[in-house]
Parts: C-alpha cells; structure tokens; sequence
C-alpha cells in the first residue's frame, strides 16, 4: 500500500504477436546453457536485458503482475524484474558478480545498501498483502562472507528499492529453535535450510513455511541433517516466529490417515517440497518432494484456519510411477509422477492448480517437461502439453513466434508465474545431469473452452501502482493492452479527476474511503474500442484517528494500534516499534501508528527525560566483560545510597534487543552496596543487545555486545 505519491514513466515496447492457445512460445533468453545474460544498467529496463542462466533462483508475482527473479545457484545475487507487458528485464538491485555477501545494516530498518547476499538452493518467498517481498534462507553468503546455510528472514519494498534485514542472524549455519508449539517467542527461529519453496501468505497477512532440508552444525554444517515436515508461521504484527505443526524428527514418515480426511494427527512425511498453491478458500496445498533417496507424488492440503493437514491423491508411499492418461483428458486415475526440483507451479483464474518439470529420483533419472493441471473440486488430474517420457531436449522455434511444435526442454529447479491476462511463463532452471544451467524465457497460453482451463485472456488491459490505499492518497495507471490501441479513455468513479485521455493517468487521488470500479476504453487506429471495467478495483480505506501519547516517567506510551514507529526530532528510531517507548534524552518525540490496513496517522510531544540515576554519580553500573559470548556479570556499584534509601530495594533487571523485545528479565532485592549478578545469555543470537535497570523512581540503560 502506497504512503506517498510516486510518479513513474512508461514505454512500452511490443516486440512479440499474440500466441495461439495450448501453446508455448519461446520469448526471451539462450536455447543454449550456461548463458552468462546481459545486465545492462541497473534500474533501465531494456529489450537486451536478460539474467544470466540461473538454477533454484527465488521468484515472486508482485500485485501488479510483474515478475521478480533473486539469487540462484552460482551464486547469484541480483533482483531482476520482468515487465510481461513490454517483455523487458530490468536488473534492480544488487550485485553482477558472483558470490557477493550480504550488507545487513541494522535489523528492522531498511536501507538503500541493504542486500541479501548470493544465495540459491532453494530459498522461500512471499508477497504479503501490503505487496512487500519476503524472502528467508537458503545457501549463500553471510555479511561476513562466509558460505553457510542461511536463515536470514529480509523484506523488499518496491517502491522505495529497499532490502529490510528482519529477523535471523546475519551469519552462522544455526539449528532450529522450537519452543513450544503454537506458541509464539522472539528466540524461535525455523534455523538453518534450504531446498524448498513450500510458502504461503494467509488472510491475516502471516507467513508459513513447510519443511525443506535442515542443516545443523553438529553434522558438520555442510551436510542435511535431514528433511524436515515442521509448519511455521511468521507474524510481522509481533515480528515472532510460531511453530504450528509437524514435529522435531528429521525425515520422518508422516502420518496420513485416510485420504480425504482431515485429522489433527496427519502431517507429511519430511521433505523439500518444491510445488505449492493456495486456493480460494485459503487452504495451503504441497505436492511431490525429496527426502534422502525418495520422491514423492502425494498432494497434502493444509488448513491453516483449524491447523490439520488432509491426505488428497497420490500414493503414501516414496517412488510412484504415475498415470499420464489420455493427454487434455482429466481422471481421478491420472497422477504425474513422483518428482521433485518441480518449483514451476501457476493457480489460475478458475482456481485450478498447473505444475510443470521436475526431476525424478533414482530409476532412469528423468528430467521431466510435462505440463499437467489439477481441479481441486473434481480431484481430477489432466496431462495437457510435454512429453510423457524423460530428457525432452525441446523445440524452440523461433523467438517470440507460437507454434503448437514448441515445447521447452526437460528441466527442474525453474521458475513460473502467471501475469494479469492468464498467461504462464517459465524461466531457467537446471538440465539433464546436474551440470548446467538455462536462461531461456518461455510463455504457454491455456485453453479457454471451459472453466476446466483458463479464461482467455483479453486484449485490452490495464493496472494500477496499487489497489488499495488510503484516503486522501494518490496512484498511478497504466494501459497493458495487446490491441495496438491508439486513443485512451479512462473513467475513475470517486477519483480526482474523474477522468483521462492520458495512455498512462498519473496522479488519480482519491479524498474518500469507498470501493471503485475503473472503465478503460481503448480505439485502434481501424476505429474499432474495446472496454474494460474492472469493478470494485480500488480499495480505499479510512485513515486512523491520530494517536495520544502518554508519558509514565521516561515511558511514552501510545494509544492502541496494529504497529508503531517512534522517532526523536523526526528521524525514526531504529527498532522503536512498540506501543511504549523509554526516551533516554529530551527532545520532540513522534509516533507514527498505522492500522490493520496500513493506513498512518501520528502524533507529536515534547518530552524531557526525568529521574535518571547515575546521571549525577549517584551510582555506577558495570558490566564485564563487555563485549562477551553470552556470558557477562552485571555490577552496581554504590548501588543503595541511588536504590535503597535505608532498606531492602526492588530491582527489575531486563535485557532487550535492538527492536525492544525483552529476551531475559528478573527480579532482584538489593540490600549491600556493591551488588553482582551472572547472567548467561550464550544461546541468543550475536548482536547488540540494552541492559536495563528499573526501580519505581529510578532508571538506567546500558548498551552491551554478544559476539564469539
């Protein structure tokens, strides 16, 4: 959701005609391997532009349908975006060269310098529903430059072009931290892993992640520990991990009850699992994987709402052989083959779920290129393009022209995703032997004839910066129509203005809350106009009331809200995001609150800092040593003529991380005047960390370091 008015410039190029249905064109990249692609210049696209030949890269759909491409095996640690209106790349972000670390910066606090560092191996990514890209783990390199198995948790803002480090260390192949399950902490932690893609973004705007291959230093930190068939869920609301399901045993056997039925004791057996999608309802679905010499061709569905997983088709055994059918034919016979690497999935606009690609375990070793799709009404598959043997080398045809001989060649670990007008498109991934890698871009139109296959897609279209903001705010449209249109006409109910002529409107403000329909009408240079409503297209929601800020001491203390940003002098304090705020100087403090819809609101006070001890010498706070690896002694020296006044004085002693989560807290009685207390905090992340000391009157904050 958009906070400011930003202004873009469009041009358009199009360089490819309209493909037939049921067919794949190739559209952009090397029919050779190991490309080493064109970057050209960072933030330009361009018609050259291609990535170089990338294996288990990271992909996102953004809300407007552009295509996001990170890292990939090599290592790799470029952003790409693709543009299917134009069908031009644009190198984003990050580095050209290979094996670049990663710039952390602070955690919580985004930053133009910011990067992952290269990484591949299958990473996990989400679009949450404020439109940011989320990205955790892999293998890579860390900020230290070190290749290790990663569990890094980063944000990216389109539209500021930031990396945001949220949670994980910075480096280190570290183990998983559990806790209790269904209950959230800031000490858990998923740890390190890798080779998977199993994601999902619920209706609450919560991440899950499934399984993937879990990596721990006691098994000398390059080697799997195994596979794991654990549930997590990140929560940005309290920026706490969650395990919710699954269990602690790697590769485990998994429970699957009977098929069709949900039960609180299935969970799959452990996997990385490459194939996911979400259905209307918002139920979570995985299918096929690896673990330790199997594959798998089962489909699991998880209900995130009541937390049970349900057995859907295919065998509860490793190695199926599958049932290709008759192709275009779906049967409840019909199953693809066990696979895995098979990380190209789509879920189209009638809720059918498409994969493609993949590898098969042990046996001929077949690199598959197959196309099937699923309807999860009918739990019917139907085989619908490729080959139903291994290694296909592929026929590309010629760029950018459809035939129905195209078909790409048999790979795994490539990408998909599907633009706004029902279009798949694939990209890269490994081939047969495990030795190179493709770059090839390739797109596949689906059948229209009924709601088993995709709708056509239309050719007039249009879409917005964002659909939802708030009040008072102002976006950006631009035309993606395929008809070679010459003349433009826009209507923008409950838009300022009301209308435009302009092919790309910019600057269509909208003053009050509702929810609007935007009519497009488009006439070639024949005279003929085509139009598209698209109805209750933008969201626009009230903005909150502006918050009250209350001072307890050198507390200030906000009215309630859904998330908070504090700032001295109106520079946002770094981790400061909780309803209350302990000020360690004077000065004009600001909090800005924003609701369940990221609309902000905020308020300002001048607050001056009171009754803090040791200011004046009263007494003296010593920690030893400083910094230290976990383990340090915390020392009050003079300490009852500052707290006792004559008697026994109560003390709260916390220590809290960067971001004001509190990791240890206690309480004390001090009665002598040179007080001591050992505190061992060896298992918590490195990084820097606040000791702080609190009577009822009396406060005192000290900055200590956890390093090796």
């Amino acid at each position: 959701m958009k906070k400011s008015l930003l202004t873009f410039t469009f041009t358009f190029t199009f360089t490819f005609t309209f493909a037939q249905q049921n067919e794949w064109t190739w559209m952009k990249g090397s029919s050779g391997v190991n490309s080493s692609g064109t970057y050209g210049t960072q933030g330009v696209a361009s018609a050259t532009n291609t990535p170089p030949a990338l294996y288990e890269a990271t992909q996102w759909t953004d809300k407007q349908g552009m295509f996001w491409l990170f890292g990939g095996v090599g290592e790799h640690n470029a952003l790409w975006k693709f543009d299917p209106a134009t069908n031009e790349w644009t190198w984003m972000k990050g580095s050209s060269v290979l094996n670049a670390p990663g710039v952390y910066g602070t955690q919580g606090v985004p930053s133009s310098s910011n990067t992952p560092g290269a990484r591949g191996w299958g990473s996990w990514a989400w679009v949450d529903t404020a439109g940011y890209l989320w990205l955790y783990g892999g293998i890579g390199y860390s900020a230290n430059g070190t290749y290790d198995v990663l569990s890094d948790l980063w944000r990216y803002d389109i539209s500021s072009n930031e990396w945001t480090w949220m949670d994980g260390p910075s480096s280190g192949t570290i183990s998983p931290i559990y806790g209790t399950k269904g209950v959230p902490a800031s000490s858990n932690l998923p740890g390190a892993r890798a080779e998977s893609d199993a994601a999902w973004v619920d209706d609450s705007n919560r991440l899950w992640l499934f399984g993937g291959a879990i990596y721990q230093p006691q098994y000398g930190g390059w080697s799997i520990a195994g596979f794991g068939n654990d549930v997590w869920m990140w929560d940005p609301g309290i920026a706490e991990w969650t395990w919710m399901q699954g269990t602690q045993t790697l590769s485990g056997s998994g429970v699957y009850g009977v098929k069709g039925v949900a039960d609180s004791s299935n969970y799959p057996p452990g996997r990385g699992s490459y194939c996911n999608w979400k259905d209307s309802a918002g139920n979570f679905y995985l299918f096929g994987g690896y673990n330790l010499g199997s594959a798998w061709n089962d489909l699991w569905r998880y209900d995130w709402h009541t937390n049970v997983f349900t057995w859907i088709s295919g065998p509860s055994s490793a190695g199926g052989s599958g049932n290709y059918g008759t192709q275009g034919v779906p049967d409840v016979n019909n199953i693809p083959s066990s696979r895995y690497e098979n990380r190209t999935f789509w879920q189209d606009a009638c809720n059918n779920f498409w994969l493609w690609g993949g590898i098969q375990e042990g046996g001929a070793g077949w690199s598959f290129n197959d196309l099937w799709e699923y309807d999860p009404s009918t739990n019917e598959w139907a085989w619908v393009s490729g080959e139903n043997t291994g290694n296909y080398t592929g026929t590309y045809g010629t760029q950018g022209v459809s035939s129905p001989a195209n078909e790409p060649p048999a790979k795994y670990g490539s990408v998909g995703w599907m633009d706004n007008v029902g279009n798949m498109w694939m990209f890269g991934g490994g081939t047969p032997g495990f030795s190179d890698k493709k770059n090839d871009l390739w797109r596949y139109v689906p059948d229209s004839t009924n709601c088993n296959q995709q709708q056509q897609p239309s050719q007039i279209n249009f879409a917005a910066i964002d659909t939802t903001i708030c009040e008072k705010f102002c976006i950006n449209f631009f035309d993606s129509s395929l008809n070679n249109p010459v003349s433009w006409l826009w209507n923008f109910p409950g838009g300022t203005p009301g209308s435009s002529i302009d092919q790309n409107p910019a600057n269509i403000c909208y003053q009050n809350p509702g929810v609007f329909d935007v009519t497009l009408i488009t006439t070639d240079a024949n005279g003929i106009s085509d139009t598209l409503t698209l109805n209750n297209y933008i969201t626009v929601y009230t903005n909150p009331f502006a918050p009250v800020i209350t001072q307890n001491g050198n507390v200030l203390t906000s009215t309630f809200a859904n998330s908070y940003q504090w700032q001295l002098n109106s520079v946002d304090i770094p981790g400061a995001t909780n309803q209350s705020y302990t000020i360690t100087q004077s000065g004009l403090y600001t909090v800005v609150i924003g609701d369940e819809n990221g609309c902000n609101a905020q308020a300002s006070v001048d607050a001056s800092l009171v009754g803090i001890s040791g200011v004046d010498g009263n007494f003296f706070v010593n920690v030893f040593p400083n910094p230290s690896n976990g383990s340090f002694m915390v020392e009050l020296l003079n300490a009852c003529p500052a707290f006792c006044g004559g008697q026994m004085a109560g003390v709260t002693l916390c220590i809290t991380n960067t971001l004001g989560q509190v990791i240890f807290c206690s309480e004390e009685k001090i009665i002598v005047n040179d007080w001591k207390k050992e505190i061992d905090l060896s298992d918590v992340a490195h990084g820097i960390y606040f000791i702080e000391i609190k009577t009822e009157n009396e406060f005192v904050r000290k900055k200590i370091m956890i390093a090796d």
